[in-house]
Parts: C-alpha cells; sequence; structure tokens
C-alpha cells in the first residue's frame, strides 16, 4: 500500500509540474497577435483564466489552422482553445468545455444572390470556405465538390477577396469574427448579407486536448471552466470584449 500512494504522489506531482501548450489559429477579435507580437483576444484571456484557476503552467500560441491541428492531434501536452465540436471529431478528443456558440450561415454580397430555401440550393453556385476547416468536411458531406461547387481558400483574406471579386457567390462562415475580417480589408458588413442559416451545421466552440491527456490536468481544467462561469469572470470577459450580445443563459449551458 505505501509502494502506491508514493507512486500515486509522483504522478501527482509530474502532471501538474507539466507544460502545457494551448494552440489556435489567428481570428480576431477571439485569438489574435497585436501590433506589440503580443497574444490577444477573448478567448485567450478565458484560457489564462482557465489555466490560472487550474494552476497549470501554460504558454498559448497561434498559428495556420492546419498546423494547429497538426500540433493538437501529436504533441500530449497541447490543447486546442476554439475547436469546433462536430459529430466526426466527438470521440477523437477529450472536450473540456464550451467556450463560445455560434450560427453558421451562407453569406454574399448584398443583391447579388437570390433567396435560398436550402443547402440544395446552393449547389448552383459556387461556395468558398477554408481548406481544413469543418466547413469542408460539411460541404463535401453535402455533395460539393472542389473545381466544381466548391472553393477553398488557405486564408480569410483570400476568401472574402473572391466574393467581392465575383470569382465566389457565397461564403460559409459563422461570423463570429465577421465584423474584424472585413473591416481589416477594407469592406463593410452592410455590403453583405445572410442568405441561409445551417441549422444543422455544429455550432460549439469548446476547450478541447487529445485522447493522450493526463486525466487529472483534463480534470482540473474542466472544473476551472465551470468555476470561472460560476462565478462570473467568463462573462465579463466577453463582456470587455464587446461580446456582451451573447445570452447569459446560452454563455452558462456548460
Amino acid at each position: 500500500m505505501k509502494v502506491v500512494i508514493i507512486l500515486l504522489t509522483v504522478f501527482t506531482f509530474v502532471s501538474k509540474a507539466e507544460h502545457y501548450r494551448f494552440v489556435a489559429e489567428d481570428l480576431p477579435p477571439y485569438h489574435f497577435i497585436d501590433s506589440h507580437g503580443q497574444v490577444q483576444g477573448a478567448f485567450v484571456d478565458i484560457v489564462k483564466a482557465v489555466a490560472n484557476q487550474a494552476k497549470i503552467k501554460y504558454s498559448i500560441e497561434l498559428y495556420p489552422f492546419a498546423r494547429a491541428l497538426k500540433l493538437f492531434e501529436t504533441k500530449s501536452n497541447v490543447l486546442m482553445f476554439s475547436l469546433l465540436k462536430s459529430p466526426s471529431r466527438e470521440k477523437q478528443f477529450i472536450w473540456l468545455g464550451k467556450v463560445f456558440h455560434n450560427t453558421a450561415y451562407l453569406v454574399s454580397v448584398k443583391g447579388t444572390k437570390p433567396p435560398l430555401l436550402n443547402l440544395e440550393q446552393a449547389k448552383r453556385y459556387t461556395v468558398g470556405t477554408i481548406r481544413g476547416y469543418f466547413s469542408e468536411t460539411y460541404l463535401r458531406s453535402a455533395g460539393f465538390q472542389e473545381g466544381s461547387n466548391l472553393s477553398l481558400s488557405v486564408k480569410y483574406q483570400s476568401l472574402w477577396r473572391m466574393l467581392f471579386n465575383d470569382r465566389i457567390d457565397f461564403v460559409l462562415t459563422n461570423t463570429i469574427s465577421l465584423n474584424q475580417e472585413l473591416n481589416t480589408l477594407g469592406y463593410r458588413t452592410d455590403d453583405i448579407e445572410r442568405r441561409l442559416v445551417l441549422d444543422d451545421f455544429p455550432s460549439e466552440l469548446h476547450l478541447a486536448g487529445n485522447l493522450s491527456i493526463d486525466p487529472s490536468s483534463a480534470l482540473a481544467l474542466q472544473k476551472a471552466l465551470v468555476t470561472i462561469k460560476d462565478n462570473g469572470e467568463y462573462l465579463k470577459i466577453l463582456n470587455d470584449w464587446g461580446l456582451s450580445e451573447l445570452k447569459k443563459e446560452e454563455a452558462l449551458a456548460y
């Protein structure tokens, strides 16, 4: 029995001493690098609050989505902090708690396309999204094909330029960073309109670990996220970043 107790004590110490890397892509105002080279954003502040509450050592790093996902899938000490929870990913990762909720749409330049009743009607047009996003999988599963009615971009800047230059007809977007993306490129949100809401598109962004994450650390992070939601810190962070439109009952639906 003494040996077991010693082993458990050592395991717990090593677990807490491990350094965790929280990764995501550049997606202002949720996670981005500011003019001073510092990582900022609403979700960045949530991660800091969660990590501090859980008393773990950590760093926050931003990469292109494909690289962030690769690190997350292959390294035991890497977590993603705004990963879309989808049916295909359900059993692949450890879901530590919802960070945000969003709704997906097909959007077009205002006044250029007729209303859509369903996704099937959109197949007559070209729909753009980011390569490697779940939205690519979603569109392919619905029958869209690259080179025909599906256009994939690596960066959102290219995606919006293609839309406004009439090279694609619609963009699939969850609109969570729409204002920032368009304003950065000199476009206005008034220049586009939502043509079809995608009710069956997954809508929750989660803090997630891969299957090799230490169970005690996973539990500590889960509890920490619940704690900052219970004590009001989570909602305060969202409000501080101008995300007050998020309904309180939705934000607390963890």
